[in-house]
Order: C-alpha cells, then sequence, then structure tokens
C-alpha cells in the first residue's frame, strides 16, 4: 500500500519539467573516424520458412535486402530479386530478424575475467549517472563475436547494479569495430541504469556502512537525485532567461554537473531508463519514485516478481526483460518461475528475454523457446511469433529501435539470421548471421573477423566455432507421435497420477537404456530396481499386480545425474545463513579438508530438488567447494534421500589450487604430493602415528585417514582442471599414487584427447561453456564434447553452477549435439557415463539397476519436452515444486 507521505509528494510534485537548453552530450558530440559498413550486393534468400515477428510464418518464403536496408519480405514466388543479387538457398532452413539482447555487459566485464576488463561497476558512490559504459567498452571483447555466432545483431550494454544510479547504459549494433563509436548503434538513444533492492544494500551498507543500508535509503536516494536534477534545471533555465534579457547582468554560466546533466536528460526523455529490479512491490514503488520525479520507466530488468503485478506493469507501458527460468540465486529472486514472461505477455505488457550474461547472450532464441513452452504447459497460448518478439521487436522496444530494427519487414534494418533448425529449438544453429546487411558470422568460416585477443595461437581453441552438427533423431525416428500442438499442449505435458505401487510397467514405451534406444519396449520396475526391458513382441511374465502405465508416444530413460553440484548443500546463493557448501573465517584457510563428509550437510527438503526433477534429473554428486583438497562427496536423490556416502574425494587444481595454498602451480603440486605421501605413510604406520614414533605430517588424523581409500584406488578422485597443464599433472599424479581419476572443469581437455583416452580418464564438463574466461580456459569451445567423444573420452555433463539450474541439465546436452556429439552419446553423458565413472547402479534401464526413470512427453533434450512422470528406487514421487504453487496463486489477477 502507497504511504500517505509519499501520495502528498506526488499531488504536490510538478506537473511539468522545467526547460533548458539541452548541453552536449558525448552521444552527440562530434564522431571521430569511423568505418562504414556497407552491403557491396544485394542478397535475396529464397525457399526458407520466414519468421518476420510482425507476424505468423511464411512458409517458402523469401527475403532480399539492397544497401542494408530490407526491400521484400513474403511468399517465395512474391519476391522479386534485386539486380545482382546473392541468391542463397534457404529450403530447410529458417529466417529470422537478428537477435536483440536487451541487457548484455559485453564489453564492459569482458573475457578474460580480470582486473583490466573490470570496468562494469563504478561503485563508488551511490549515484554514478555521469559515467557511460561507452567508455569502458572494450570492442575486442570475444564475447561479442561469440554472440554473434548466435545470431545476435544488436544489443544495450548496461552498467551493472552495485548503484542506485549506475551510469549510461550503450546500444551497439553487433559490427566488429576498433572503438566504441564504431558499434554505436546509429540513432539509438542511451539509457540510464538504475538499480533497486538488494544490491546497493550489499555494496554501500553491508560493505562500507553507509547509506544506502536499507530499501529505505535506496529510495530516498532515487527521490534525492531526480531532485537535485530538478533545481539543476531550474537554475540553468533562470540564467539562460537572465542572459537572453540582460547578458550583462546574467553572471557567469552555472557550472556543468555531468551527473545532474545525465537526470536532466532523463527528465526530458532523451535517455531511457532501464531499472534493475527484481520484487513486485519494488517495481511498485519505483513506479511511484518515477512519477513524482517526472519520468517513465522504459523497463523492469530481471523482474522475476513482475507476474505478480503484471496488470499495472502493461497499464504504465513498461516492458518486463526477464530470462526463462534463472532464479533462486538470491532472496529477491527466490519467487522466480518459469511462466513469468508468459503471463505478462498474456496481461498485455511487452514481455523481453534478456541474458545478463555473455553465456546466456549466446542462445537467447533457446531460453525463448523454454519461456513459450513452459507457458503453454500452464494454459498459456504463447503463438510462436510472440516468443521470437521476446528476443527480436520487443527487445527492440526497449532499446527505442523498434523503428528500424526487430522485424522483418521493408524499410527496416537488414539484420537477418539464417538458421539450421526451428530457432525456438535447443538443436537451433545460427547459419549465417547479417547486420545491416554485412555479414558478421557464417557457419562455415566462423566470426568474420576474429578478436585481436584471438588471433594467432589462440585461433585454434575458443575462436575456432566452426563444428558440423550432429544428426539429430526425429520424433518418428524415436517412434513417437507429432508433438502436442498449441491448443493441446498443456494436456500432453500433465504428470501420470501418481501411484504408490511397488511395482510399475510401461508399456510400448520408446526406451533408452543408457546405452541403445528400444522401440515398443515393455520396462519392469519392481521391488526399487529395473526387472526386466523387453523388445516388442518379446515374450515376458509380467508380476500379478503391477500399475500397467501406456508409454505409447512417450521416451522412458533412466534418470538423469548431475556429476558435479552443490544441490542440497545451497538453498539460496547469496544467503550466508543456508550454505554449507564450504568453509568461514578462519577456517577457511585450511587447503586440506579429506575428511569432511558433505552428507552432513545436505538439506533433504530444499526447494531446489522438486525443481531439479522437473527438468529430469534424479540425482547428483553433491559437494562442498574451496580448499585444495575439498573433501568427500555424496550421491544425492532428488528426494532429498543420500544415497552414498562417500562417493568421491575431490581435489582442485589450476586458480582454485594456487589461492588455496597461497603459492604457483608448482607449490600446489608439492602440497599434494606431500600430503598423499604423508597419507600413504601413515597407512602402513598407524601405529607408530599413534605413539608419535612418524615425523611430523602435512595433514590431520581425520584427513589422512580419509585418504586411505583413495589410495587404494576404492574411492575416486575428481580433479577441478581446466588447463590443460594441469589436466597433464593431474594424470601425473593419478599414475603415481595409483589415483582411479575424474577431471572436472575440462575446458582445455580437448587439446590433450588422446593422453586422457589411452589412460581411460573420464570428464566432466558444461557444454555451453566456450569463453576464454580465464587464462586457465583461454581454449575453451563448444564443440570440446564432440571432440573428447571422437577420440574416445568418456563425457560427463554438469551445470556446474547453481542448484537452482540443476534443472538445465538436458539443455546443456542438446547444446552438445548441436555441435557434434552423437544425441545418443548426449543422453550416455547424463546416465551410463556417470554411472561407469563413479561405479553407481543408476543410469541404466537393465536388470538389477536402481529403478531410477523419467517419462518424457517428447526427445529428453528439446526444450519442448517435459518429464510427466518420475521414479525414484521404484517410488513415483511427485513433479511438483514451490514455484508452480506460486504460478497457480498468481494464475489469476486480483478482482478490481
Amino acid at each position: 500500500m502507497r504511504s500517505s507521505s509519499l501520495l502528498l509528494l506526488l499531488a504536490s510534485a510538478c506537473a511539468t519539467v522545467p526547460r533548458a537548453p539541452t548541453p552536449t552530450t558525448p552521444a552527440e558530440a562530434p564522431p571521430g573516424p569511423t568505418r562504414v559498413w556497407k552491403q557491396t550486393r544485394a542478397v535475396v534468400v529464397r525457399h526458407a520458412t520466414v519468421l518476420p515477428a510482425s507476424g505468423p510464418a511464411i512458409e517458402d518464403g523469401a527475403v532480399a535486402w539492397v544497401d542494408g536496408k530490407l526491400t521484400a519480405v513474403g511468399r517465395n514466388a512474391e519476391v522479386t530479386s534485386p539486380p545482382g543479387a546473392e541468391e542463397v538457398d534457404g529450403t530447410g532452413l529458417y529466417v529470422t530478424p537478428g537477435i536483440i539482447d536487451a541487457h548484455s555487459h559485453l564489453g564492459v566485464y569482458a573475457s578474460p575475467d580480470s582486473f583490466s576488463n573490470s570496468d562494469g561497476n563504478e561503485a563508488t558512490a551511490p549515484v554514478t549517472a555521469e559515467v557511460s559504459a561507452e567508455h569502458s567498452f572494450w570492442p575486442q571483447d570475444p564475447g561479442l563475436r561469440r554472440a554473434a555466432a548466435g545470431g545476435v545483431t544488436s544489443l544495450l550494454v548496461l552498467p551493472g547494479s552495485a548503484n542506485l544510479i549506475g551510469g549510461r547504459g550503450f546500444p551497439v549494433k553487433l559490427h566488429f569495430g576498433r572503438s566504441a563509436a564504431e558499434v554505436r548503434f546509429p540513432g539509438a538513444k542511451d539509457a540510464l541504469k538504475m538499480a533497486c533492492g538488494e544490491n546497493p544494500r550489499r555494496v554501500y551498507g553491508a560493505g562500507r556502512n553507509m547509506a544506502p543500508a536499507t530499501r529505505m535509503a535506496n529510495v530516498a536516494g532515487y527521490r534525492q537525485a531526480f531532485a537535485q536534477a530538478r533545481d539543476y534545471m531550474a537554475k540553468r533555465d533562470e540564467w539562460t532567461k537572465k542572459k537572453e534579457k540582460s547578458p550583462d547582468e546574467a553572471g557567469p554560466e552555472p557550472m556543468r554537473d555531468l551527473k545532474l546533466e545525465t537526470l536532466a536528460e532523463v527528465l526530458r526523455g532523451n535517455i531511457l531508463v532501464q531499472n534493475h529490479c527484481y520484487r513486485a512491490d519494488e517495481m511498485e514503488v519505483m513506479l511511484q519514485v518515477a512519477q513524482e520525479a517526472g519520468y517513465t520507466i522504459r523497463a523492469f530488468h530481471h523482474a522475476l516478481e513482475a507476474y505478480k503485478v503484471r496488470d499495472s506493469l502493461a497499464a504504465k507501458g513498461v516492458a518486463v526483460a526477464t530470462w526463462a527460468d534463472w532464479w533462486g540465486f538470491k532472496l529477491e529472486a527466490w519467487d522466480g518461475i518459469p511462466e513469468n514472461a508468459g503471463l505478462v505477455s498474456q496481461a498485455g505488457g511487452k514481455a523481453v528475454i534478456h541474458s545478463d550474461s555473455a553465456y546466456g547472450i549466446q542462445r537467447l532464441n533457446q531460453e525463448a523457446g523454454k519461456a513459450m513452452w513452459r507457458a503453454r504447459e500452464s494454459g498459456i497460448p504463447i503463438p510462436e511469433d510472440e516468443a521470437l518478439r521476446w528476443v527480436t521487436l520487443n527487445a527492440a522496444w526497449v532499446m527505442g529501435v523498434e523503428g528500424v530494427t526487430g522485424s522483418l519487414e521493408p524499410g527496416k534494418m537488414a539484420d537477418v539470421v539464417l538458421w539450421k533448425g526451428h530457432p525456438l529449438s535447443v538443436y537451433a544453429r545460427a547459419w549465417r548471421v547479417w547486420a545491416d546487411g554485412v555479414v558478421t558470422f557464417d557457419a562455415g568460416s566462423g566470426a568474420v573477423e576474429a578478436s585481436d585477443f584471438e588471433v594467432g595461437e589462440m585461433a585454434q581453441g575458443s575462436a575456432k566455432l566452426v563444428a558440423a552438427s550432429a544428426p539429430v533423431p526425429s520424433l518418428s525416428d524415436l517412434g513417437l507421435t507429432e508433438r502436442c500442438d498449441v491448443t493441446k499442449t498443456r494436456e500432453c505435458a500433465q504428470p501420470l497420477a501418481l501411484g504408490t505401487e511397488a511395482c510399475t510397467v510401461f508399456q510400448g514405451v520408446t526406451a533408452f537404456t543408457g546405452t541403445a534406444w528400444v522401440k515398443g519396449a515393455t520396462v519392469v520396475v519392481d521391488g526399487g530396481k529395473v526387472s526386466s526391458v523387453r523388445q516388442q513382441g518379446e515374450g515376458g511374465v509380467v508380476p500379478s499386480g503391477c500399475r500397467a502405465v501406456d508409454g505409447k508416444g512417450r521416451v522412458l530413460t533412466p534418470g538423469l545425474v548431475d556429476p558435479l553440484t552443490q544441490l542440497g548443500l545451497v538453498e539460496v546463493g547469496a544467503e550466508v545463513s543456508t550454505q554449507d557448501d564450504g568453509l568461514r573465517g578462519e577456517a577457511d584457510k585450511r587447503d586440506v579438508r579429506a575428511a569432511l563428509v558433505s552428507a552432513e550437510d545436505v538439506n533433504p527438503v530444499s526447494a531446489a530438488f522438486a525443481v531439479a526433477r522437473l527438468g529430469g534429473v534424479t540425482s547428483a554428486l553433491t559437494v562442498q567447494q574451496g580448499g585444495l583438497i575439498s573433501g568427500q562427496s555424496a550421491l544425492v536423490s532428488t528426494d532429498g534421500a543420500v544415497r552414498r556416502t562417500p562417493l568421491a574425494m575431490h581435489i582442485r587444481l589450476g586458480i582454485g589450487g594456487r589461492d588455496a595454498v597461497s603459492g604457483s602451480r608448482a607449490l600446489v603440486l608439492e602440497r599434494l604430493r606431500e600430503v598423499l605421501s604423508d597419507a600413504r605413510e601413515y597407512g602402513r604406520r598407524k601405529g607408530d602415528f599413534e605413539q608419535r614414533r612418524m615425523r611430523d605430517v602435512g595433514a590431520s588424523r581425520l584427513d589422512l585417514e580419509a585418504l586411505q581409500p583413495v589410495l587404494a584406488g576404492k574411492l575416486p578422485v575428481v580433479m577441478v582442471a581446466q588447463k590443460a597443464s594441469d589436466i597433464r599433472a593431474a594424470l601425473t599424479l593419478a599414475r603415481e599414487y595409483n589415483l582411479k581419476l575424474v577431471i572436472a572443469g575440462a575446458s582445455e581437455a580437448w587439446l590433450v584427447a588422446k593422453e586422457l583416452a589411452d589412460a581411460k580418464v573420464p570428464v566432466i564438463l558444461q557444454p555451453t561453456q566456450n569463453l576464454p574466461l580465464d587464462f586457465d580456459r583461454l581454449n575453451s569451445r563448444l564443440d570440446a564434447s564432440a571432440l573428447l567423444g571422437a577420440a574416445g573420452v568418456k563425457v560427463l555433463f554438469s551445470v556446474l553452477g547453481e542448484p537452482g539450474m540443476v534443472r538445465t541439465l538436458a539443455q546443456e546436452a542438446g547444446n552438445a549435439v548441436a555441435w557434434g556429439l552423437p544425441h545418443t552419446e548426449a543422453l550416455k553423458a547424463m546416465t551410463s557415463n556417470v554411472a561407469d565413472a563413479l561405479e553407481l547402479p543408476v543410469g541404466r534401464l537393465a536388470p538389477g539397476a536402481t529403478a531410477d526413470v523419467v517419462l518424457w512427453n517428447g526427445d529428453p533434450l528439446e526444450s519442448a519436452t517435459r518429464p510427466v512422470g518420475m521414479w525414484l528406487a521404484g517410488r513415483q514421487v511427485p513433479l511438483v515444486s514451490r514455484q508452480q504453487a506460486l504460478f497457480e496463486k498468481h494464475r489469476a489477477l486480483p478482482a478490481k
């Protein structure tokens, strides 16, 4: 409810903004030398499915452009080729407008992530409206090339969210220029980045014991800043009038204040306000602040609770730039639901899917697809053209450039993407990308211009983006009927009714056994185990009293397993009271933590377990972080039960290991050898140790004891190693101490694939991680899993991130397929490969295996698919979550 004091202030606020001469701003200053992006030859793409974003799909369509402008969009027979045009055959392909990211930090938080490249937050005062992301923008950021490969043609680069008012945002047209001026979106207005909620309070209140320390002070800070801006405008306006009337008596011109000058431009409508804000109540407060000050909010960004006030936002014409399903990393994000964008659209609002991530910007098309399908499953009939607008036309509107880009319409900029695969599919690849009619990316040769950071030897690694897609099985290949249409999606996605039987028989199902596909299979689950898997037509006795499940048109797989998480150890990422994934204070200085048992920290009722189940994940390895030797992991099922402990010992090489020992890589290896040698000696001479007849050792008795099964080869060792040299060091240690080794992270593992294959060492990686994020990961690439698999290395997939995002594990696998890994191998990387590497009884549909099984309504790797049934150790578990309860609560808007 609005406070009476604020209502009084609103009532007394000025109805109009004082007029004043507009001073010269950096954006309006005469530009230096710039390159002209000139289309030299007309282009026409024919026989493609054209998705214009301004309306429904055009089958057998064509798009033509000349001199950087679209000239014709329509049916192929209706589009005439411009004179001398390059004819591009789009048969079997799709054409869309260029993807637009309305919230990016590329160029200001660039790769590699280092002090030198960290220019996104001017965190020196709560209000720094005078700074501009343009003046931090590094056009050689390798992430810009990755974005182009994802079909991105425009982006809004914003300062970070440490401040109440962080500065100007910078609109970019994604060419590869030498300076920020060369990539500025022509004619686009600057943005103003504002942030409400936790971030300014944490940076200033908690970090520096100064205002703002509360949300009250946040609001006071915005109001004060704009009040000062109004006074500044009034003084300049008064001086201008005096000078016009009596120049000799006007006195000196008031001193320019760049901070207030920027805020004055906001009040004049020349700068668009982009407001970072999560909570519904805070969005309402920010609308009041804007009304009092006399400006409008263009979009709320992140806005995970926008669905709660979607009617209010739609009425005010404020867009919502959000994620498809990122949630839970702090309490502000705790109420995020996958239907957010769908509900905003349904209410008549302008929904946008943004990235806020150098990784997410590469697959905004997939994120829009996910958000569309989750909305449809909940009964919100979002059409494909609306979902496409979330990353094209609506995003263009947020930037204020919807009149010139964002849809395929004659007269607009020729920002065009040719896709292999439906652009809302996890398997889609941008085949060719044009910005202003000029090619920026081609799947046959990569980005047209490499980053300066990635020339020379670096070109062999992350700069090389070219890879063939692996064959993707069609629905008919899997023995499935066609997917439900938009009107039946909710019915097809409804979970099966819960049963309590100890025995379940799946009949006529397409089964993935963990190694191969079986069509029309009968799978019997009895007593917590898989009893039998029979092909169609094979005989066999079905136990009496079993529940029969019709599997026709559905896929049955082993449950997915994430082999490296903090699931169950962390509830809310930014809330210390919910974190049990590491040590704190003085204890965090311990480098050897082998005796720590992660199973003792598992929260069996974590909300993240239920969400992970919705992604088909039935179990996960969970482990504490930090130290050189982090401790012992456990296998937890997604009903919160600890299945096995200890599961593996965890060691960190590379940057993490160096930090733990406060030294170099050489010291990391010296320390590990010291501890492992001491543990081996301890194992031989326990009696001497107890009687103090041994030399001093480099770890506690409990740590040395915990390392005994490691040295005996009974407990696997998971070593985090990104760099090729660190992976080789790990292989050497494994030979010296007879370790059963698994490599995790493995960004440069493809460079040593033969050595890994010869040593039979599996690797855990996250397929979508392709940035040179630091100097340990310079040669990261999207096709790493395909290269490793082809070399004979057993690959395992993990999200390697927040527990709340474990549910996206199948999406990781789908991206691996898009970049060359066979579909069956991608499924194995989450099932049988994990079981083999860690000696687990899960991951297979085979007699005797633990009956962790998932029934899907389509291809498990496709974003259109969801589980409709799940059984953990043969017991059916619900496919519901707190997020779904929130959706049901807010499905209907309150009555007026």
